[in-house]
C-alpha cells in the first residue's frame, strides 16, 4: 500500500475527527517538514541573506554605471563592466558544486550584460533604439537561463521577452493596437506554462517551483485582462475579437486543469479576470450616468467575489476529504 504524503490539510482533517493532542500534531508537522524547524529557519536565512547581498551589489554596480562620468577613458569604462562579468563566470564555473552560488553569479552576470550593452551605447553613441539593447540583452541571456535551471533568473528572461516585445511595438511597429501587442504577451505566458507542464509531464519530475509557474500565470492574466479591457473601451476590431476568442479558449483549458488537478488557484484567478472584463464592459455602456453605474459595478463585484470565495473554500474542502478518504 502506498503511504500518502503528510500536508497541513491531512493532519487538519484527521484531528478534526479524532482526539489527537494538540502538541503532538505540532510534533508531526515539524517531523514531516509541513512546518519549518530551526534548522529550516536557519538555511532560509542564510539563502535570503546571500541573494540580498548578491542583489544590493548587482544594483550598486548598475547605478555607477549608469552615470555617465566624463573623467574616465572609455576602454577603463568597458574594462570595468567586463572584468566584473568575468569574475562572475569564472565564479559559476568553479563553483560547480555549490548550484546556489554559481545560479546567483549566472543571475548577476545576466544582468550585468545588459549593463555592458547599455555602457556600449553610451560611449560610441550608436544611435540603436531602447528595443535593440533589451533584444540583445534577452538573446545573451537565453543561454544562461537554460544552463543555470534557476527559476529567478527565468523570471529576469521573460520579463526581458516583455519589455523588448513592448519596445518593439513602440519604436519599430506603431500600428498595434493594445489589444493585440497584450495578447501576445498573453500568448508568451501561455507558452511557457505549456512547455513547463508537458516538459513536467514528459520528464516526471519538476523543473521549475510553483511560485514561478503562478507568477507566470499571474502575468498573463494580467496581459489578457488588459487585451480584452483596452479593446472594450477603443473598439479595436480584428484584434479584439481575436484576442476574445484566444484567451475564452485559454480560460476554458485552464479550468478543466484546475478541475482535474484539484487545484484552485485557477478558480481562483480566471473568475477575477473575468469580473474586472465584465466591470469594464459595464462602465462603458454607461454613456451618460456614470454614477449609478459605479455603485451598481461595485455592488457586481462585491457580490461575485464573495459568492466565489464561499464556493472555491467549499469546493476545496470537498477535495481534501476526498484525498484523506
Amino acid at each position: 500500500m502506498k503511504l500518502r504524503a503528510v500536508t497541513r490539510d491531512l493532519v487538519h482533517i484527521i484531528s478534526r475527527y479524532s482526539n489527537w493532542r494538540a502538541d503532538n500534531i505540532e510534533d508531526t508537522l515539524l517531523e514531516y517538514n509541513v512546518h519549518a524547524n530551526r534548522r529550516s529557519w536557519s538555511k532560509f536565512i542564510d539563502v535570503a541573506l546571500l541573494a540580498l547581498a548578491v542583489v544590493f551589489c548587482t544594483s550598486g554596480i548598475v547605478f555607477f554605471f549608469a552615470y555617465n562620468w566624463q573623467d574616465l577613458h572609455k576602454f577603463v569604462k568597458l574594462g570595468l563592466v567586463e572584468v566584473i562579468l568575468v569574475s562572475l563566470i569564472l565564479t559559476a564555473v568553479v563553483s560547480r558544486h555549490n548550484p546556489l552560488i554559481r545560479s546567483l553569479s549566472l543571475t548577476a552576470g545576466s544582468i550585468l550584460t545588459g549593463v555592458l550593452f547599455a555602457v556600449f551605447g553610451q560611449i560610441y553613441q550608436t544611435g540603436a533604439d531602447a528595443y535593440d539593447l533589451f533584444l540583445g540583452w534577452t538573446v545573451f541571456t537565453i543561454l544562461w537561463a537554460l544552463v543555470s535551471r534557476f527559476a529567478p533568473l527565468w523570471l529576469i528572461l521573460l520579463a526581458l521577452c516583455h519589455i523588448t516585445l513592448v519596445l518593439y511595438a513602440e519604436q519599430v511597429a506603431r500600428g498595434w493596437s493594445a489589444a493585440a501587442l497584450y495578447c501576445l504577451l498573453f500568448l508568451v505566458d501561455c507558452a511557457v506554462l505549456l512547455s513547463l507542464s508537458v516538459g513536467e509531464k514528459w520528464s516526471g519530475k519538476r523543473f521549475a517551483p510553483a511560485w514561478f509557474s503562478k507568477t507566470v500565470a499571474v502575468t498573463a492574466c494580467t496581459c489578457s485582462t488588459i487585451s480584452i479591457i483596452s479593446g472594450i473601451f477603443y473598439k479595436y476590431g480584428t484584434a479584439w475579437y481575436t484576442s476574445l476568442a484566444i484567451v475564452s479558449l485559454a480560460y476554458i483549458g485552464a479550468l478543466i486543469y484546475s478541475f482535474r488537478t484539484r487545484s484552485v488557484f485557477y478558480l481562483f484567478l480566471i473568475p477575477l479576470s473575468v469580473v474586472l472584463i465584465t466591470s469594464a464592459f459595464l462602465l462603458e455602456s454607461a454613456k451618460t450616468d456614470l454614477t449609478v453605474m459605479l455603485l451598481i459595478v461595485t455592488a457586481f463585484i462585491v457580490s461575485i467575489i464573495t459568492v466565489l470565495v464561499t464556493q472555491i473554500l467549499k469546493l476545496n474542502r470537498r477535495w481534501n476529504e476526498r484525498s484523506a478518504a
